[in-house]
């Protein structure tokens, strides 16, 4: 088993464990980053085709009792953070903001709400449904009761995420101290069971080996993800992580490139520290094609710090709408994709 021949049987099928692995070792030098990623934009050619999909975000919608936080996240730094979460008529008023971009799904976020969280979700899904056509999908953790995610089904709720980050154990209480792996582990089970697809996450730049990787991705594979993002660590100033190095763009491109080898017909995307445009070509030659962050977003301001001053960002009642799309679709048609047909039509044409 060879670097170049595991390519050659890459493209026409699934790889094993540890051929994956292999590819994730030997993957060092720009030949074999290229070759890689080749072979990633093939199978997301011929599996999922050239669309790359856009989803809209609005959040918060549910505040974070996970105690004590996650050592990466804003809340180690700043306690009130996922405190001022939208209400439902807020929701609805982003809803239609992001409708109006021609994006045709939204993701509602928020923290992990260990207990009453399932009222807060159902309001802010039936305030996207009720105001638009949008589809919509719900990332706030494994708060959720079954009930609730029966519920979610009946209203048109198409996804729901699990994300684990890491499926390494001692790694998963390292970084996530108050969290637990074994819930959100059932919680991606259990919302396959009720007939939701299912979202799920890893953070690249953790303390997660090779190996790990492999591990979470066929253990992805086991319960049939259809939708898998892979974020890479960004350091927040204030966080017990601060000082820790950030993911690389390159590992987390050599991570997704594998993950499309395995999870051939999943939705692949990206985040994390790859929320830059500028990095959105990267994911594109290691075969995503899907984006959360990197479109239109509803959310309180000063959350999505302002890097392009072409892009369209304005704020009302405590809310800010920022669309990248614009920048974003024009990044992606240069690639070779397209976005989907509604939003190219919203955009009137995106020159190169």
């Amino acid at each position: 088993m060879e670097f170049n021949g595991v390519l050659a049987k890459a493209v026409k099928e699934g790889i094993s464990r540890e051929e994956a692995l292999l590819l994730l070792e030997e993957a060092k030098t720009i030949d074999r980053y290229l070759k890689l990623f080749r072979a990633a934009s093939y199978v997301r050619e011929n599996e999922v085709g050239n669309i790359f999909k856009f989803d809209g975000f609005i959040g918060v919608i549910t505040p974070c009792t996970t105690s004590p936080p996650c050592l990466y996240c804003r809340r180690s730094a700043r306690p009130e953070s996922f405190s001022d979460v939208l209400t439902p008529d807020e929701v609805a008023i982003g809803a239609q903001l992001i409708e109006a971009t021609g994006t045709r799904r939204v993701e509602v976020g928020g923290g992990t709400l260990w207990s009453g969280a399932d009222n807060l979700v159902l309001e802010a899904v039936r305030a996207v449904r009720n105001a638009t056509n949008l589809e919509v999908w719900v990332n706030v953790g494994p708060c959720l009761s079954r009930r609730a995610l029966e519920e979610l089904k009946s209203l048109g709720a198409t996804e729901v995420c699990s994300s684990l980050e890491t499926i390494n154990e001692k790694v998963f209480k390292e970084v996530k101290p108050g969290d637990n792996l074994h819930a959100r582990m059932e919680f991606a089970k259990t919302i396959k069971e009720v007939g939701l697809k299912l979202v799920s996450v890893m953070m690249v730049g953790i303390g997660s080996s090779y190996e790990d990787y492999v591990n979470h991705i066929f253990w992805l594979k086991e319960v049939s993800v259809d939708h898998f993002c892979i974020t890479g660590f960004n350091p927040i100033p204030g966080t017990p992580l601060e000082t820790r190095m950030p993911a690389t763009s390159y590992e987390v491109a050599k991570v997704t490139a594998v993950s499309r080898l395995v999870l051939r017909k999943a939705d692949i995307g990206i985040g994390g520290i790859m929320n830059d445009p500028q990095l959105l070509p990267l994911a594109v030659m290691a075969g995503a094609n899907r984006a959360i962050h990197l479109g239109a977003h509803v959310h309180r301001p000063g959350v999505w710090a302002q890097r392009y001053r072409s892009v369209e960002s304005k704020q009302f009642n405590n809310l800010e709408f920022v669309n990248l799309l614009p920048l974003t679709v024009r990044i992606v048609r240069g690639m070779g994709m397209r976005a989907e047909d509604s939003i190219e039509e919203a955009l009137g044409g995106v020159s190169n």
